[in-house]
């Protein structure tokens, strides 16, 4: 009798895991020295006295962590109860909502600059009712100014901005703001290729199965005819495929040696910002007069940008590939500075898309009687993009279900569940990192506050690897749950990059008392901030050339390391300290 109780007194490792619910780091951490015993087959066994472990587990430091680890393990059972509810989760009920719809669509298919819009436009126009959905406010721009200079009276919707035209029976639009409440007669759906996009392509997938159109104009790129047609093909609905070719030839044309060869109507491509601005400055040093645009310039600046182009002020244009998907440029040759881009997780050669997308962009019809592509880095890059067929689009992306926001579950469960699904290979899932991020900074104070408000918080548009901006955003999100004003924004606009912080946190502010019924634009204060912009650009761009950043020497324009010759030879270690 009295060896087993014994043996009751003792405890096992897995026992006391088991019962108190510790760790195998808080056992050797904070459990005396075990006794240790063989068993029949030869096993070691380490055995505790129960009574002492009881004493260490009731200690409070040893208590928070048992609390901490079992809160844990809590989560990731919560966690694995969401993955299973949204494993059932597909875009069925989407596809169920566009065969209760009467319509009939017409696919455009072609690459850049094949007249696939315009002639959707001459839809839209002859209808007179309808709507525009694009992927960039600069094109629902372009699209608004166009239809009104054609006499069709056009309004404007898009996130930053809204302008009503009166008497006007279309709407030009970003595709996340399409209204799912309005009868159209014609839809133009622009750039449907996007529908596979990590971040943006559940708006692509919304709109094509839900608006309300009597007739739907579908343009897109030639790699993602498969995926759409066989998504339209579920509808029952009647559908015809157009097939659209370049109006203006596109050929590689080979290297170019130097800036000094460049000429009017070239558009010259880089992949930073920072790169775009040397290159603009050591050109206007070469005599050139140069127009930039990069994916973080404002939409007004970036279109003043544009009409100085257009209207002669200047004759080049140095861009990112934010180019490859805008507005139509008098365009010539396009001129490849760079053919390696990073994409938010590493630099990489540009995929045979990216170079088709913003290639085409050489070429003007009625302009140019061919576009021409030139490259100054890799040409094995530029030459297989432009030969071998861009990659399929093969799954569609679909949004995170808002249903899930009426669950028991926290915010924070239910993005990590979603984030952590095993790959579907019929659609890809909506990137929701950006709000989880966002709701790790405001989680502490949405305590007793309303779900679908909080969500409409952090799925505001921001850069969340931005610390200043979304510190920002994180001072208006606690004061709207506060009940306060949401303040206004005080960056450094004496530099082009505090402007463009300026700019983007005027666009929070806008975006966030969108979603709180709070209509006011800062349409004046932006205004301001682009022509803080222009200054700034039209002043001497010295200050964006890339130096050495030991002796400060002015590097040369494609130079790829930050020390300068002289000084990478005589820096000790110098193999090390000389990066890109």
């Amino acid at each position: 009798m009295s060896s087993q109780n014994g043996r009751k007194a003792q405890i096992s490792q897995k026992q006391a895991i088991e019962e108190y619910g510790v760790t195998k780091k808080i056992i050797e951490q904070f459990f005396p020295k075990p006794r240790v015993i063989t068993t029949r087959r030869h096993h070691y066994l380490r055995l505790w006295d129960r009574q002492a472990v009881e004493e260490v587990v009731r200690q409070p430091e040893v208590k928070k962590l048992i609390e901490e680890v079992n809160a844990s393990r809590r989560r990731e059972k919560e966690i694995n109860e969401v993955r299973s509810l949204l494993l059932a989760y597909s875009p069925d009920h989407l596809v169920d909502k566009a065969k209760q719809l009467k319509r009939c669509f017409v696919l455009h298919v072609g690459p850049t600059n094949s007249g696939k819009t315009h002639d959707a436009l001459e839809a839209l126009k002859a209808a007179g009712n309808g709507t525009y959905l694009g992927p960039l406010r600069l094109l629902a721009l372009e699209m608004f100014d166009r239809l009104n200079a054609a006499g069709v009276p056009c309004s404007l919707l898009t996130g930053e901005e809204s302008i009503p035209t009166d008497g006007a029976q279309v709407v030009s639009s970003t595709v996340e703001l399409c209204s799912f409440q309005t009868h159209y007669q014609v839809a133009v759906i622009d750039e449907a290729q996007l529908i596979t996009d990590d971040e943006r392509g559940s708006a692509w997938l919304k709109a094509i199965c839900c608006v309300d159109a009597d007739e739907i104009h579908i343009c897109l790129a030639p790699e993602a005819l498969k995926i759409v047609e066989t998504l339209v093909a579920q509808f029952d609905d009647p559908y015809t495929v157009v097939h659209h070719e370049r109006l203006v030839p596109l050929e590689y044309c080979g290297r170019l040696e130097s800036f000094e060869q460049l000429q009017p109507y070239d558009a010259v491509i880089c992949f930073s910002r920072k790169n775009v601005l040397s290159t603009a400055a050591h050109l206007e040093r070469l005599g050139f007069k140069a127009s930039v645009i990069y994916g973080a310039l404002p939409p007004l600046a970036r279109r003043n940008e544009v009409e100085k182009y257009t209207a002669g002020e200047t004759n080049l244009i140095v861009a990112t590939d934010a180019i490859g998907m805008g507005i139509s440029l008098p365009i010539r040759r396009v001129v490849f500075a760079e053919t390696r881009k990073f994409d938010g997780r590493q630099t990489r050669d540009l995929t045979s898309g990216e170079v088709r997308q913003i290639a085409g962009r050489a070429g003007r019809y009625g302009m140019f009687n061919l576009g021409e592509v030139l490259t100054m880095d890799d040409s094995n890059v530029i030459e297989n993009g432009l030969s071998v067929p861009a990659m399929r689009v093969r799954t569609p992306c679909i949004e995170f279900p808002r249903e899930m926001l009426d669950t028991a579950y926290d915010l924070d469960i239910l993005l990590k569940g979603w984030q952590t699904l095993p790959v579907n290979r019929s659609f890809k899932r909506e990137d929701m990192s950006s709000a989880l991020n966002l709701y790790s900074l405001l989680r502490e104070n949405t305590r007793g506050q309303d779900r679908q408000l909080v969500f409409s918080l952090i799925t505001c548009p921001v850069d969340s690897n931005d610390r200043e901006l979304a510190l920002y955003w994180l001072n208006c999100a606690r004061n709207i749950l506060r009940g306060r004003r949401i303040p206004d924004p005080h960056f450094d606009i004496d530099t082009l990059l505090g402007c463009e912080q300026q700019y983007k946190a005027w666009d929070i502010n806008h975006q966030l008392k969108l979603r709180i019924g709070v209509r006011d634009d800062n349409l004046g204060q932006r205004e301001e901030i682009c022509r803080r912009i222009q200054e700034l650009m039209a002043a001497d761009k010295g200050e964006y050339i890339r130096k050495c950043t030991v002796c400060g020497t002015e590097l040369p324009l494609g130079y790829p390391y930050n020390l300068c010759e002289k000084c990478f030879d005589i820096r000790p270690f110098r193999g090390r300290f000389r990066m890109r």
